[in-house]
């Protein structure tokens, strides 16, 4: 498996968390990874993102155009973030799985057209009013998790990423954390 990932959101959605379970996860299958986080005014509500490189290679970062997936905890950072995301190549699309209030017109109608023509995939759901369900706002990170293993063309199957946030998370916290994982997969 080869899988080049950026997790696009703002600081305190717990993309850093998304990309441990997704490392976790690479890592009980045996594969490499290698990861890189760039953060901006983070600490302020800023952009946060962490690059991810599931496979053999050499170096960390993703380049634009290069990305297999997109995990977007918000959907402005979901539009800044979209040319990481490569056009169809080798018969295999890209996929974006976003964290949107309006799932359903999340890419403004002028981006769509050339989403769909670049052969991008976008899934979109409401992490965020999930999290809210569960009276937990920090647990959207896994909620749109939990969503994108549903997909068939996610790259990590939905008990996998279970497995690995309950090894992660603390004792505190994994019920919690597995609910919300489970709550993205039923959307």
């Amino acid at each position: 498996m080869k899988c080049q990932t950026v997790i696009a959101g703002i600081g305190g959605q717990g993309v850093l968390f998304a990309a441990k379970v997704l490392t976790e996860t690479a890592r009980r299958r045996k594969l490499q990874v290698l990861g890189s986080q760039t953060f901006g005014m983070a600490q302020r509500g800023g952009s946060v993102m962490t690059h991810l490189k599931i496979g053999p290679f050499e170096s960390p970062l993703v380049c634009e155009g290069d990305a297999d997936l997109l995990l977007a905890l918000d959907s402005v950072e979901a539009h800044r973030t979209l040319p990481y995301l490569h056009a169809r190549r080798d018969g295999h699309a890209a996929l974006c799985v976003v964290n949107a209030a309006n799932a359903q017109g999340f890419l403004d109608p002028r981006l769509a057209g050339l989403v769909a023509e670049m052969g991008i995939i976008v899934h979109a759901c409401n992490a965020d009013a999930v999290a809210l369900e569960l009276k937990q706002p920090l647990v959207a990170n896994l909620v749109l998790l939990g969503y994108g293993a549903s997909r068939q063309d996610f790259p990590f199957d939905y008990e996998e990423l279970w497995e690995s946030t309950a090894a992660l998370s603390a004792d505190a916290h994994r019920a919690t954390n597995l609910a919300a994982l489970e709550r993205g997969r039923a959307l």
